[in-house]
């Protein structure tokens, strides 16, 4: 194991590196791409400290908690570049932003200074992170650094989500749904999902109401007790549901989901 003071300044200089490369990213002289950009930048500031959270209630080393904390910083790098080239966080449309940014990080200074343990674990948590799902059989610490993160990373796209929303349950910005269209009924393919209780896929979102399920569905990927209680503490899913006209479809997908993380509280 490396000298705490090695792997502080590891983290430091990565710190420095987000920090120049997103304010490049935020001087868009357009304001609409600038906003978006900027919620992106906060985004990934969030993770970090939600990884760190997250971390720490697992009693963690503090060498690990830090990792975690600069794996969550990084995780989304790759999407200052894709939205700037394609206008789009759609992957399916654009390209893969964990494979992006993966790819952008090789070639940074601080990144290459690293061991080759810690230059593959952050590779392989970052290529996990938008996964529909990850194998268990991976390395046991790739397994828990992915884990962390994907956590973090869903509580702060539902507390974004929630801060973003008009009175109308439309959001601020259409980035956030994908520029998916207001109207449209919702699709079965979701509500199948979440009656499986698995998460929605994306290709079956067509429009806003969708992509509000989809995402709420995530909480069957949510994998520790402390990030169920985070999620609880706001009331993230119901703040979501609360967005959405009531048909019976939406009501019935909502108690399916209520139920489910009311469960994960009963030992």
């Amino acid at each position: 194991m490396e000298e705490l003071s090695v792997v502080k300044e590891n983290i430091q200089a990565a710190r420095n590196f987000f920090e120049k490369y997103t304010a490049v990213f935020l001087k868009q002289s357009d304001p609409k791409m600038a906003e978006v950009l900027a919620l992106k930048r906060e985004h990934s500031l969030q993770v970090s400290k939600i990884s760190g959270v997250v971390a720490t209630n697992l009693m963690l080393e503090e060498e690990d908690i830090l990792l975690a904390e600069i794996i969550g910083l990084l995780h989304d790098v790759g999407r200052f570049e894709q939205f700037v080239q394609y206008q789009s966080f759609n992957d399916e449309q654009s390209e893969n932003h964990a494979q992006l940014g993966v790819n952008i990080l090789r070639e940074q200074t601080f990144f290459k200074n690293l061991t080759e343990v810690k230059k593959n674990l952050i590779t392989q948590v970052i290529l996990n992170h938008n996964k529909e799902g990850i194998s268990l059989k991976e390395d046991k610490m790739i397994v828990t650094y992915s884990q962390i993160l994907r956590d973090a990373d869903k509580l702060d796209i539902w507390e974004t989500c929630v801060k973003n929303l008009n009175r109308d349950g439309s959001f601020k910005l259409d980035a956030i749904s994908h520029g998916l269209p207001a109207a449209g009924t919702v699709s079965d393919n979701i509500v199948k999902s979440i009656k499986s209780h698995k998460p929605a896929k994306r290709k079956d979102m067509e429009s806003v109401n969708d992509y509000k399920l989809a995402i709420m569905s995530m909480i069957f990927d949510l994998n520790f007790r402390v990030s169920f209680q985070l999620l609880n503490e706001k009331q993230l899913i119901k703040k979501l549901y609360e967005s959405m006209s009531k048909k019976d479809v939406v009501i019935d997908a909502y108690r399916e989901l209520r139920l489910y993380i009311e469960n994960k509280f009963i030992v």
